[in-house]
């Protein structure tokens, strides 16, 4: 009887630290922010979209190779001090996407992002984001539980991120 007495407390204590909200909330960031985007240092601007699930990069000129470990990509990517720089990273999967046109297939791949001081690697899916306002789109996926979008501020932080060993991996 002791025994199960200790054990039923013990388990709601579990219970009841495991429910606690952590101290730290997530941060506070505007619906455009500058992001940081791969080993290579691209800063973009980005819109946090918590509307949608994956992120989505403009780029341009997409390549695509066959290699033993898999489908690759080449592409371009144009930081926000207009520098063009070449990409090459291995394809994930290919996302299938709903688009004003119709369904899109996307070459999905992995890249490290950086946002105020978060660093994440994340699936991001390559486009022609030509039509739209900012060439970078940043989803769910990565904002979930860390950020907080507040539609009326924009550009409130600034991506400090150091180049991480992560990063440098996933560079190809």
């Amino acid at each position: 009887m002791h025994t199960s007495r200790s054990l039923r407390c013990l388990f709601l204590a579990g219970f009841a630290w495991w429910s606690v909200p952590s101290m730290a909330g997530p941060t506070v960031v505007g619906w455009i922010e500058p992001v940081k985007v791969g080993s290579e240092g691209l800063v973009l601007p980005a819109k946090l979209d918590t509307g949608a699930d994956t992120s989505s990069l403009h780029v341009s000129d997409i390549k695509w190779s066959r290699r033993e470990s898999g489908e690759w990509v080449t592409f371009d990517v144009v930081d926000r001090d207009n520098r063009k720089v070449r990409l090459e990273r291995k394809v994930e999967r290919v996302a299938r996407v709903k688009a004003a046109g119709g369904v899109q297939e996307r070459p999905t791949v992995l890249l490290g992002v950086c946002l105020g001081n978060t660093y994440r690697v994340t699936e991001v899916n390559l486009t022609d984001r030509t039509g739209f306002k900012l060439p970078f789109l940043v989803g769910r996926s990565f904002l979930a539980d860390r950020f907080a979008v507040d539609s009326s501020r924009t550009e409130s932080i600034e991506p400090t991120c150091t180049t991480t060993m992560a990063s440098s991996a996933i560079a190809g």
